[in-house]
Formats: structure tokens, sequence, C-alpha cells
């Protein structure tokens, strides 16, 4: 009998290489590495992000994050605004083409994961759900303290 991180580990691979496929199928930014992806998506989902919480929820030193905004700034993915309660302050706004993509790539993930689980009913639906709330908050934890790691 296998594992269950066995089992996890195929399905992710199998939910991977169907998400792969039907992105393939969309309009795509070719010019983005796979950090680059995570980096968007990071500042895709902050609200009103800033430089320090950019490099917080990356977990990456504020001189890369500097490095990495400023390199979306040249490509045009984003610019930075200054805060109107606080002239110190500057928002990073993603483009309207940049908002679009990710917004995509999100809607692209539900409709393959909402096939995965399919297969499942409505009360083994909410049991997936809660056991990967519990195990995501686990995560959480572990992530804010590395001691526990």
């Amino acid at each position: 009998m296998k594992t269950i991180s066995q089992l996890f580990s195929e399905l992710y691979d199998k939910v991977l290489i169907h998400y792969q496929n039907k992105y393939e199928e969309q309009v795509t930014l070719q010019e983005l590495t796979a950090n680059d992806e995570h980096y968007l998506d990071i500042l895709y989902t902050l609200e009103n992000p800033t430089l320090t919480t950019f490099a917080e929820k990356a977990t990456i030193s504020k001189p890369a994050a500097t490095r990495i905004i400023h390199r979306f700034m040249e490509k045009g993915y984003l610019t930075r605004e200054m805060s109107s309660s606080d002239r110190r302050t500057y928002y990073l706004k993603l483009n309207d083409e940049i908002k679009a993509y990710c917004k995509r790539n999100y809607e692209l993930f539900d409709e393959v994961f909402d096939e995965c689980i399919s297969v499942l009913t409505k009360e083994e639906q909410k049991n997936l759900y809660e056991m990967i709330r519990k195990v995501n908050q686990q995560m959480d934890l572990n992530r804010s303290d590395p001691q526990k790691n």
C-alpha cells in the first residue's frame, strides 16, 4: 500500500500536468520565469503591497525585493504610487495586463481543481476542505516559527 506522501506526490504531479496542459492553451507572457510568476502572484494577492510587505510575504530580504521590484518596473509590470496619508510610503500597483494574467491563472487553477474533486461527494469535499485548511494552518505556523521545523 502506498503512503499518504506517495499518493499526495502522485496527485500533485497529475494536477500540475493537467494545469500546465490547460495553461499552454492560454495566452502567456513568455518572458516570465517561474520566479517572476511567483513574485507577481504574491503582489497580486497582497492588498496595497509595499516593498516591505512584499519582502515579508516572499520571505526575501529588502535588497532582493528592491531588485525584483525595479526589474518589474523596468518591464512595465508595475508602478509605485505614493500614499496619500504618508508621503514616505509607496504602494506597488500591478498593471492591468498583469492583473488580468494573474486573475486568469487563478481561474484556470480553480477549474482544474474543481475537475479533480468532482469525483467527491459534497460531504467528502467539505471534509477535504477541513483537512487542507488544517494542514495549511500548520504550515503557516511552521513558517512563522522556523524553530519548529
